[in-house]
């Protein structure tokens, strides 16, 4: 039996799940989170892994967790063994399952304006294949597509790092915009490029494909760093945020499409056609889709191609 051969057989799943939630999630805290683990069990794991290893996989000097150049040759390795595990149990127990099914990931705004229409035309032609829509956050619908918990993800380009083993095809550019409440003192006058310095801002976090489009707009108009700033992904917290305070966000026009057409969020004439953020379809090349994910999928690249 060669070295690696007796590694394999010291390593375990467990640790394996622990060390690639810290590396996606970059963060031990948000990894025992994401695992329901406890972060001293979930730091235990992966010094088990890097003792078996006989490599660090994280810089423990910077802060946050950031993989070791081992790490990262690492990464693909593990997933791809968590990966096929799962793919095993699913067939191992696919007598409890549809003969046919096509799983989703998709972000909130795409699954009330893009998805419906979609699903309702593969319906009519795949009555009998259930098709399962899990909505969240684009960081969350790639750790699933990672883990085959979906077939595919319609969301937006994310940076190359968390974009690393996957496959996107732009599907359409969805524009960005600057959004007040309703009652804004903005909206009382002509709102300018300073008021973006003026008022407390809400991004995303740095990044993120949408942040690094903002921070080019910004820096593109002479605008400096905003030192009045909330950072957010959650749609939810934005607009909560947004309607109890006088902060301006900068948002995907679709994530705020339903509170723009009730009046209780304004769009600011600021930016108009200027910032747009990229959809797509993303896919795991690790995947064997099933027949009814090939047709859907090419349901949605003739959608894009019309």
């Amino acid at each position: 039996m060669d070295s690696s051969s007796r590694l394999t057989t010291k390593i375990r799943l467990r640790q394996l799940r622990c060390f690639v939630a810290v590396a996606r999630k970059k963060s031990f805290v948000l990894a025992s989170e994401e695992l329901g683990l406890t972060q001293p069990a979930v730091s235990r794991s992966i010094k088990e892994l890097e003792l078996i290893l006989g490599e660090p996989l994280f810089d423990r000097s910077t802060r946050g967790a950031t993989l070791t150049e081992k790490g990262v040759g690492f990464l693909d390795a593990a997933e791809a063994a968590i990966l096929q595990i799962n793919q095993g149990l699913q067939s191992f127990f696919g007598g409890d399952q549809p003969a046919e099914q096509v799983r989703i990931g998709a972000l909130p705004n795409v699954c009330s304006q893009f998805l419906p229409g979609l699903v309702r035309k593969f319906k009519e032609g795949h009555p009998t294949t259930t098709v399962t829509i899990y909505p969240g956050a684009n960081a969350g619908l790639l750790d699933g597509l990672r883990r085959a918990e979906t077939d595919f993800v319609i969301g937006r380009l994310s940076s190359s790092e968390d974009m690393r083993g996957l496959a996107f095809e732009a599907l359409f550019d969805e524009p960005l915009v600057f959004v007040v409440r309703d009652g804004h003192p903005v909206i009382k006058r002509t709102p300018s490029l300073d008021d973006l310095q003026r008022f407390p801002l809400i991004l995303p976090p740095k990044g993120t494909i949408i942040r690094q489009e903002i921070d080019r707009y910004l820096a593109g108009n002479g605008l400096t760093k905003p030192q009045n700033l909330v950072e957010s992904t959650s749609s939810d917290f934005q607009r909560a945020y947004l309607m109890a305070t006088d902060c301006i966000a900068a948002i995907p026009k679709g994530v705020v499409q339903s509170d723009l057409n009730l009046g209780s969020l304004v769009e600011l004439p600021i930016g108009e056609g200027e910032l747009k953020g990229p959809v797509g379809l993303t896919t795991n090349p690790m995947l064997t889709p099933n027949s009814s994910v090939v047709e859907i999928l090419s349901q949605i690249r003739r959608h894009r191609d019309t």
